[in-house]
């Protein structure tokens, strides 16, 4: 990843969402874990506590569809991750996303909104479904960025 294009904004957020993992004891950054980063920065006008929620929603939704109940699961991460947590494809994929977006608006730099274009250009997966359940237009929001 050619974080040198990325602005100090940018990069601030790729950190938090390393951070966010971490704080959580998971191995991996998620594109959740910078959806949640980016939602505390006030300029995008995310609530992260109702995504937050959404996501925790997602995942009961996802995993009752396997037929397994949350409450039956051990509490994911158990504390702060040991090591530090790698990017995972589905981070590694916003992250190629945002520079896409950047490089078809003409920017030079990649800024934190683009990683946000990043993240909710995902079709697929946590992200797009718990955009869905906390209500968020993402037409909407990719107009605001």
């Amino acid at each position: 990843m050619a974080f040198e294009r990325f602005t100090r904004d940018a990069r601030a957020a790729v950190v938090a969402a390393r951070e966010e993992a971490r704080r959580n004891g998971q191995h991996a950054v998620e594109s959740e874990h910078l959806l949640l980063a980016l939602a505390e920065r006030p300029e995008f006008g995310l609530d992260r506590d109702r995504l937050a929620d959404a996501l925790a929603h997602e995942e009961e939704l996802s995993l009752a569809a396997a037929g397994v109940a949350a409450s039956e699961l051990e509490p994911r991460g158990g504390g702060r991750a040991r090591r530090e947590p790698q990017f995972a494809t589905s981070s590694k994929l916003a992250l190629q996303r945002a520079l896409a977006a950047a490089a078809k608006r003409g920017d030079r730099r990649l800024t934190a909104g683009h990683v946000l274009l990043g993240v909710v250009a995902a079709e697929h997966g946590r992200v797009p479904r718990a955009l869905r359940i906390a209500e968020i237009d993402v037409d909407e929001l990719r107009a605001r960025i």
